[in-house]
């Protein structure tokens, strides 16, 4: 078992396996994968964990503290994190529209959290272990994290450009490709354009590799140090090879510990910066007409314009 854990090479606890292998013109295409099945198997945890979860919470009426108890420990952590999400992080961004988006918010938040997560357990070890128990020496096994593969953080990141593109263009489809001129002047457009149209490309392209590279990096600097740990104790009488091998150990556990808080960050920063990336589109081109229609203008101007002192008469509160 614990060479499996501490693999001669780390790279190995993040590369894809395939496991149903088919060609198309001659060319190889991965049917199935380890990848494709931990997707699936978050998928499922997913849903048997929030399901449950969001009828207990709908069920809730009363507020009172009977009404939390009955919701169970789980439903009010659940309850706790999607409300903290809508009204401290989304609300300010996408405000009379947040409800309409949270459910994809969400979603890609809870999702991606149990993908991150899922890495943490050591399913590919303890299945590998078990299938050479049963003879089979070249099993692969079964787990790791599906969010260290750049196919999946890629598609992710595609669904959700497409997403936040697609709604901007049903709620204001003019205002839409106005955004793309940045409000220059039109002999500005021909430098400004081409940069917006970069930027459609590039913002996903950065919630794909950001999340890719910061799952990939911590495990396989976690692979590397319990990799440390079984080489010193080979290495040295058992005596003198536990001795240092509890330094890259501690490494290992700290390591580890940062890992989870780091499958929280990303996932939280999937799902804000996609709410981010869908406001500037559906929620900013509806100010401006809004104001417009009214003769204001938008922006800290426009607030100010509200905030003016009467013309006549002092001001409350002030003696002269």
């Amino acid at each position: 078992m614990t060479p499996l854990l501490a693999a001669a090479n780390p790279i190995s606890h993040v590369v894809d396996y395939p496991w149903v292998v088919t060609e198309v013109l001659g060319v190889p295409v991965w049917i199935l994968s380890n990848v494709t099945i931990m997707l699936v198997i978050s998928a499922i945890i997913t849903a048997a964990i929030l399901i449950p979860a969001a009828n207990r919470i709908a069920s809730g009426k009363s507020g009172s503290i009977d009404d939390l108890r009955a919701k169970g420990l789980w439903a009010n952590f659940v309850e706790a994190v999607c409300v903290g999400l809508r009204d401290t992080i989304f609300k300010p961004l996408l405000g009379d529209q947040t409800d309409r988006y949270m459910p994809v918010l969400w979603t890609l938040f809870w999702f991606i959290l149990v993908c991150n997560l899922m890495g943490l357990v050591p399913l590919l070890d303890l299945t590998a272990a078990i299938g050479k128990l049963f003879g089979y020496e070249t099993f692969h096994g079964i787990g790791g994290t599906a969010t260290q593969s750049i196919w999946v953080t890629g598609a992710l990141a595609l669904i959700a450009g497409l997403f936040w593109n697609a709604q901007g263009m049903v709620k204001d489809f003019d205002g839409y490709f106005a955004h793309l001129t940045g409000g220059a002047p039109v002999y500005m457009w021909p430098i400004i354009i081409p940069v917006e149209l970069l930027g459609l490309v590039i913002k996903p392209f950065a919630l794909a590799l950001r999340l890719f590279a910061n799952m990939t990096g911590g495990h396989v600097l976690l692979a590397a140090l319990l990799g440390f740990v079984y080489s010193l104790l080979n290495a040295f009488h058992p005596v003198v090879g536990g001795g240092l091998a509890i330094i890259p150990l501690i490494g290992a556990v700290a390591i580890y510990l940062l890992e989870v808080l780091v499958g929280f960050l990303q996932a939280f920063i999937f799902a804000f910066l996609t709410g981010l990336f869908l406001s500037q589109l559906v929620v900013h081109h509806g100010d401006h007409e809004h104001a417009d229609e009214h003769g204001h203008e938008s922006g800290p101007d426009a607030d100010l314009d509200e905030r003016r002192l009467p013309a006549d008469g002092p001001v409350p509160g002030v003696t002269v």
